[in-house]
């Protein structure tokens, strides 16, 4: 109508999924302001993320506000028993917990914690957001008393403080690990 899309009542529902969705695409002035709130199945991350298996859940409580090309998001994620699993990895995260922030200036991690090789990890930081992608890693992750199958064919018990840092394109791997 007008050259606005209106949603006043979508609901998007599958697998310990259901996101509730309203709000107003104005095409004409080129503006959004859409929210969304309900649970979803990390499992989604599959299809987004290639080589990945996840599972879990996350409550969502977001808004998506601005201009269409660059819009800002704010709202927060809360992550229940969340597991991400690489193919090219060894081991899994696991026992995911934790807020996940979104404000104008990305995603904040803070809050969030997981379990690597039986071990407590705890990240921090932020990614920035451009547009509707990732931009700017700026993350930190501090880990204790993993028990990795590495190098090849060995096992070891690790401690370790690193940052992944600059663009999406070319992140930067530092830190220590003993």
């Amino acid at each position: 109508d007008r050259h606005a899309i209106r949603l006043t009542d979508m609901r998007l529902v599958g697998d310990d999924t259901q996101l509730d969705i309203s709000g107003v695409v104005d095409l004409h002035n080129e503006r959004i302001a859409m929210r969304a709130n309900g649970a979803a199945n990390l499992g989604i991350l599959q299809g987004f993320v290639p080589n990945v298996r996840s599972s879990g859940s996350a409550t969502l409580q977001a808004s998506l506000e601005g201009a269409m090309r660059t819009p800002t998001v704010t709202g927060t994620m809360t992550i229940a028993d969340g597991r991400v699993r690489p193919f090219d990895l060894p081991n899994s995260l696991q026992n995911i917990q934790g807020v996940v922030r979104f404000d104008s200036r990305g995603v904040t991690l803070d809050e969030v914690s997981a379990e690597l090789g039986g071990g407590r990890v705890q990240f921090g930081g932020r990614v920035s957001i451009e547009g509707y992608r990732p931009g700017q890693f700026d993350v930190t992750m501090t880990g204790q008393n993993m028990r990795l199958r590495y190098p090849e064919g060995m096992r070891s018990v690790l401690d370790a403080a690193l940052t992944v840092q600059g663009p999406v394109e070319a992140p930067t791997l530092g830190g220590t690990v003993m």
